[in-house]
């Protein structure tokens, strides 16, 4: 069936998510948007271009999961080790058909400009990659230098030129010369004003009709960029997903609820972007404070995704795959009649996963192993009995299924 999606409301939400992985240094991407945007209106760009930047600038760190890669990026103007994200958000990109046009900008997205400009590459990607470049450099400066924005705006421009030529194009910084020198330019990158500009944005963008193939490609793609922050979640989302939609269609759920519920079960951990690396590999017992912030990840995931229309029931499901039957669940401590059979199969599908993967504090279990918890689990009012059932009755199939990226991309 097909899906009707305001695709600039799909960026703007997703880059909620990509934003989460600064944890302190929050909506990076929607200030590089932003600036990209006002310098490129301040060259001359035509509209398309200007509504592409935007696009490009919330989505130019997709392929940053790590929380320490952001601080890197954002602390060092150069970093020795920063190609790599280009080149992963790039590969990202370039298999979603609706994101495939960025791939090429992003790729190039910290390529100097006195190399950019000589390499066979069309004229109209080399601006946007170095416009990308220009407006995500002088945001991590804004990290860099003390002040207020004010305060340092000299410094940052006197510092972008003298990368004029090498680092930058000389249009494009006589550009942002000329966007900064309004007050405006820095007062709008504080997070109500920026917030309100780009929301407008969104506003005019047009409505499309979807297939669910492109939907769930989207899906795959924000799966993918949740699962590579841990090594330990490698192929997690997708095994979950997998094994959700075996579930969903084993209990007779029609076409559409099973799309839900495997775009729901693919997007469960998008607020975990949110958590810090560290916590997410912890070998030994999470403190209170650090448990708390694992906790929240499903709300941070449905708030995510509540800002797309249309995405309620997705972002409904993906929100309660830790509530419990017996109300002692997170986080909202949901009782038994309040959650649905679509969060059920995900909750089951999240559990089997994970005890059938390698995490930091003990190795993948075997099939019956995991089952045994599963129905533990069920025996003591938790999680839901007939879904755990069903896992025991297909358990081979089930295990392959939580298996599937792994598999996937062993074969």
């Amino acid at each position: 069936m097909e899906y009707e999606l305001n695709i600039r409301e799909v960026i703007y939400a997703l880059s909620e998510a990509l934003d989460l992985v600064g944890i302190d240094d929050t909506r990076h991407g929607k200030r590089v948007a932003f600036m990209a945007a006002a310098c490129a209106k301040e060259a001359g760009f035509d509209d398309d271009f200007i509504d592409e930047i935007i696009s490009i600038g919330m989505l130019h760190d997709c392929g940053v999961s790590k929380t320490e890669t952001h601080r890197s990026l954002v602390t060092q103007l150069e970093w020795k080790d920063e190609q790599f994200h280009c080149e992963r958000g790039a590969i990202l990109l370039g298999k979603v058909k609706l994101f495939a046009r960025f791939s090429q900008p992003i790729y190039y997205h910290h390529t100097h400009w006195d190399i950019l400009e000589h390499l066979p590459v069309d004229a109209r990607v080399k601006q946007m990659a170095n416009l990308i470049y220009l407006a995500d450099r002088i945001d991590a400066l804004r990290v860099q230098l003390e002040g207020s924005d004010l305060e340092r705006s000299d410094e940052i421009e006197r510092i972008i030129l003298e990368h004029k030529g090498n680092f930058f194009s000389p249009e494009l910084v006589d550009a942002f010369v000329a966007a900064a020198r309004r007050n405006s330019f820095w007062f709008y990158l504080a997070d109500e004003p920026l917030e309100e500009q780009l929301l407008e944005w969104v506003g005019r963008g047009e409505i499309l009709h979807l297939p669910f193939t492109e939907i769930r490609e989207v899906a795959q793609m924000f799966a993918d960029i949740v699962d590579a922050k841990s090594p330990f979640t490698f192929e997690h989302s997708f095994g979950v997903a997998a094994l959700s939609n075996f579930l969903a269609r084993g209990f007779g759920l029609d076409e559409h609820t099973r799309e839900t519920v495997e775009i729901g079960a693919l997007l469960h951990d998008l607020g975990k972007l949110r958590v810090d690396d560290d916590i997410l590999n912890k070998k030994g017992r999470l403190n209170h404070g650090e448990k708390m912030l694992m906790n929240r990840h499903g709300f941070d995931s449905n708030m995510i995704l509540r800002r797309i229309h249309g995405f309620r029931e997705i972002a409904r499901i993906a929100s309660l795959h830790h509530e419990m039957l017996d109300g002692k669940g997170y986080p909202y401590s949901l009782e038994k009649e309040e959650i649905p059979l679509e969060a059920r199969i995900v909750t089951v599908a999240d559990i089997f996963q994970a005890l059938v993967q390698t995490r930091p504090y003990r190795e993948a279990m075997a099939p019956d192993a995991a089952f045994a918890i599963l129905q533990e689990m069920a025996d003591a009012g938790k999680i839901d009995k007939a879904v755990v059932k069903m896992i025991g009755a297909n358990l081979d199939q089930a295990y392959r299924l939580a298996k599937y990226k792994e598999r996937a991309e062993a074969a």
